[in-house]
């Protein structure tokens, strides 16, 4: 099974929207509370998706919503009408073909609906 069907799978429903108003199709992608090796992140709060101390989460995406071209006016939306920013991304590659987009993304004060 290839990354991109997994990803399809099990994946949340999840779309980019920007400051234009613009939203993309919707498609399936991971976010997970980023985990801290130190075991820090236990006095977070727990959401639907895990416990979370900074807002702080872990994107594994489809290569075909590339998030590094992006510039800051784009948000990742899910259904649950969470907004998340792109605080950094990067093309994941094995033997020189990109097989996801990883991401680091922070939960914002936005509150979006689902398209």
């Amino acid at each position: 099974m290839s990354i991109d069907k997994i990803i399809q799978s099990f994946g949340m429903s999840v779309y980019l929207k920007n400051n234009a108003d613009w939203n993309s199709p919707i498609f399936n992608a991971f976010i997970q509370p980023l985990r801290y090796k130190n075991k820090l992140y236990m006095s977070g709060d727990f959401t639907p998706i895990g416990r979370n101390p900074q807002d702080v989460y872990l994107y594994i995406g489809p290569k075909s919503h590339d998030l590094t071209a992006l510039d800051s006016s784009y948000r990742i939306c899910d259904a649950n009408g969470n907004a998340y920013m792109i605080e950094r991304a990067e093309k994941i590659t094995f033997k020189n073909e990109i097989v996801y987009i990883w991401a680091i993304i922070r939960k914002t004060t936005e509150v979006e609906n689902a398209n």
